[in-house]
């Protein structure tokens, strides 16, 4: 919750475990614990969100206990030609590799020849990996281990970035190729780059579709696996199952589950995987049911996102300052402008200071016993105003703070009555006083609006929802409201200049 979604954190780590996690109040950030590789570099991003938790394993629970039943036994192909070319793309650090291995390792249990070609490239965790792996009679039947451009018979995705790039593209063939394909975003560098970075999916649906047409298969097995296997890193093997069961494997059950077993690493857990994405193959509706029963609702209508603003204010600091915020945004008019103004103003008027801040960390050590489990040992990184000397980059020096700070939290939070008054020790600062004055100059521009309808109406609307761009702490928020200033008088000057009709269009 104390995330403000600015992303310093990605410009310090460069780290693709930071992802994307959508909220009421907006995007923010999360870290991926399937595929941290526990750097911490993360944590120099000017954030007090940050905290390390030491003597900790992460709960892997599921959410959902799935009864799989009994399911039909498929025909499994034979290998028509010389070979069946199978090609599994997706990230490192995900178990691509392992199956290929499994793959490879099952047509020598049948006594079929099989080989196997990785194709990491430069790839770390997150990166790019393409395994070729090639399925013969016999081992003489195969005379060259690359996959060829058009000769891929099955394609298991476990990203669909990597799986619809021109790479993975390429080696597919309209009315050859079958795919099995992760329809979960997963993040890319850019991420970490781009704050406002978006995954084109739509795009890569449709490429992926233009190849292989009515052979393919979507399904975010990514979140599959989090609920019913209670971790992200079983979703290949789901994968897997799922490919196999539709019969785009020609291998039969016995020896993937043999091999899956002499690989021996978590080896309950991949069987069960194996099984669950064959349940998937046959259960697609129910499955979607079941990824969605475990999302949390958020607030949809116009009506229920401005009365989730104003309760959420009231938490905040008041009903009074929800009563000001109902006043403003009652007044507009035009629902695409108004949900603007709501999202906006309630940014500037929710600041998280050192109150707001101490109000939510109050709740990390609870939220910290529910996702880890073992002796933990909870270290906050902050940076506190009154007591920060800068570093050599110009930004104070963040601190590691044990547990006894979560005795201070709830009375710092309930001091949160001095917010904005003379007698208020942390307004003085050039960031709470930048803070004050956006507000007041937000509401002159919106009421300034309201009093002259502006010609363009797209200048509108980004000049409501400006403050949006104005996240993060310290320097980073420092910097972001000089960008949005800079935009602000572009915005203002554009309000009463009509749009030129191709723009319109």
């Amino acid at each position: 919750d104390v995330c403000e979604g600015c992303g310093d954190c990605g410009v310090q780590s460069n780290c693709v475990s930071i992802v994307p996690f959508e909220t009421e109040l907006g995007r923010k950030r999360a870290i991926d614990q399937s595929s941290c590789n526990k750097d911490y570099s993360c944590v120099k991003g000017f954030c007090p969100s940050f905290v390390t938790i030491e003597g900790a394993k992460v709960r892997k629970s599921a959410s959902v206990s799935l009864d799989i039943g009994d399911l039909a036994e498929p025909v499994v192909p034979g290998i028509a030609g010389a070979t069946h070319n199978i090609v599994i793309a997706g990230v490192g650090g995900a178990g691509v590799i392992t199956i290929g291995a499994v793959l490879a390792m099952a047509a020598h249990l049948e006594g079929k020849g099989a080989s196997m070609m990785e194709m990491a490239g430069l790839a770390q965790k997150g990166g790019a990996v393409h395994v070729h792996c090639r399925l013969g009679k016999t081992p003489g039947d195969i005379s060259s281990v690359r996959v060829s451009v058009g000769e891929c018979d099955t394609l298991i995705g476990g990203d669909l970035v990597v799986s619809a790039g021109a790479k993975t593209i390429g080696l597919m063939a309209t009315g050859r190729t079958k795919a099995v394909v992760n329809a979960h975003e997963i993040v890319t560098g850019e991420f970490t780059r781009n704050t406002e970075f978006r995954i084109p999916s739509e795009d890569l649906t449709m490429s992926l579709k233009a190849r292989v047409q009515d052979n393919l298969t979507l399904f975010d097995v990514t979140k599959l696996s989090e609920v019913v296997m209670g971790d992200a890193i079983y979703g290949n093997m789901i994968l897997l199952g799922a490919s196999w069961q539709k019969g785009h494997v020609p291998l039969g059950r016995a020896a993937i589950e043999e091999a899956i077993a002499l690989n021996g690493a978590a080896v309950e857990d991949n069987l069960r995987a194996f099984q669950v994405g064959r349940w998937l193959a046959e259960n697609t509706e129910a499955a979607e049911g079941v990824i969605t029963s475990d999302v949390v609702a958020k607030p949809k209508s116009l009506k229920e996102k401005i009365d989730f603003c104003a309760e959420h204010l009231t938490d905040y600091q008041s009903a009074r300052l929800a009563a000001r915020y109902r006043r403003l945004v009652d007044k507009v008019e035009g629902d695409d402008l108004k949900g603007a103004v709501a999202k906006g103003y309630h940014k500037l008027l929710a600041y998280k200071d050192e109150y707001e801040v101490a109000r939510l960390l109050s709740a990390t050590r609870s939220k910290a016993e529910a996702a880890f489990e073992g002796d933990l040992k909870l270290t906050y990184n902050l940076a506190p105003p009154l007591l920060s000397r800068k570093g050599p980059d110009g930004r104070p020096l963040k601190r590691a703070f044990g547990a006894w700070v979560e005795r201070l939290w709830p009375h710092l939070a309930k001091l949160k009555r001095l917010r904005g008054t003379p007698f208020d020790p942390f307004g003085y600062t050039a960031e709470r006083r930048m803070e004050r004055r956006l507000i007041k100059e937000y509401e002159r521009d919106i009421k300034a609006m309201l009093k002259t309808p502006p010609a363009n109406h797209a200048a509108a609307l980004a000049l409501a929802e400006l403050p949006l761009k104005i996240r993060g702490f310290g320097p980073v928020k420092l910097k972001n409201a000089q960008d949005a200033e800079k935009t602000r008088e572009t915005l203002k000057a554009a309000l009463n200049t009509a749009p030129r009709s191709e723009d319109a269009a």
